[in-house]
């Protein structure tokens, strides 16, 4: 069975070439390392470097475990790459504002209106589940929300109980086998599961819904370790 692990860090990886050409975007690099430090006074949770990579970890596996063709793979990449960059420009309507950044940078690309459509529209997804109308929104949807371990708690976040709990959380593991998605959360003792759900239940039942538009079942589960 695959398992893949979310890091707290970006270590590399072997890419498609045009993932790789917009991973190595300055602008975007830019965006990426400074999105923390610029917010870190209003911000509870990481959007930057790490968090981003893991959400591109996380797509390309969904996409790849449930067989879809490579190009759809490598637009799920971009799209996860990019669905947070408009956080540079504050919290509110992020996703719409990473979407219109992202728009203005793949206008330069050689992919076609419904293929840069497709990218943009899985990015305005991420948001929302209730909108998801891509197989790459739905893979990023869940990439996105299952993210919620210790490192993506910046220091401003220790002060809140809900984000402090969160610190409890020592890694998530994410297996895809026979269309059911299962995803394990790796816990201490201290962890409180219905403080996190007193705030994250919706979530969790958007997860569901996403691995559904996949053809997926979906369980989410808390262990302590």
């Amino acid at each position: 069975m695959d398992v893949l692990v979310l890091r707290p860090c970006y270590k590399g990886r072997c890419c498609m070439d045009t993932y790789e050409k917009y991973f190595n975007l300055e602008e975007i690099k830019i965006i990426l390392d400074n999105v923390n430090e610029i917010y870190k006074d209003s911000m509870l949770a990481c959007h930057g470097r790490a968090h981003t990579m893991s959400v591109v970890d996380v797509t390309e596996y969904i996409l790849k475990s449930l067989s879809y063709n490579s190009r759809i793979i490598e637009f799920g990449k971009i799209a996860a790459l990019l669905h947070d960059i408009g956080r540079i420009a504050g919290r509110a309507n992020h996703a719409e504002k990473s979407a219109a950044l992202a728009q203005i940078i793949l206008d330069k690309s050689d992919f076609s209106t419904e293929e840069r459509s497709m990218i943009i529209q899985a990015i305005k997804d991420h948001s929302k589940a209730e909108n998801i109308s891509s197989a790459i929104g739905a893979a990023i949807y869940i990439a996105d929300k299952i993210d919620i371990t210790k490192s993506r708690i910046l220091p401003l976040g220790i002060i809140d109980p809900w984000h402090k709990n969160l610190l409890e959380i020592k890694g998530v593991k994410i297996n895809i086998s026979s269309n059911e998605i299962t995803v394990d959360y790796i816990t201490t003792d201290a962890f409180s599961k219905e403080l996190l759900l007193s705030e994250y239940d919706k979530k969790i039942e958007m997860i569901v819904k996403a691995a559904a538009y996949l053809g997926c079942s979906c369980e989410v589960r808390f262990r302590s370790k």
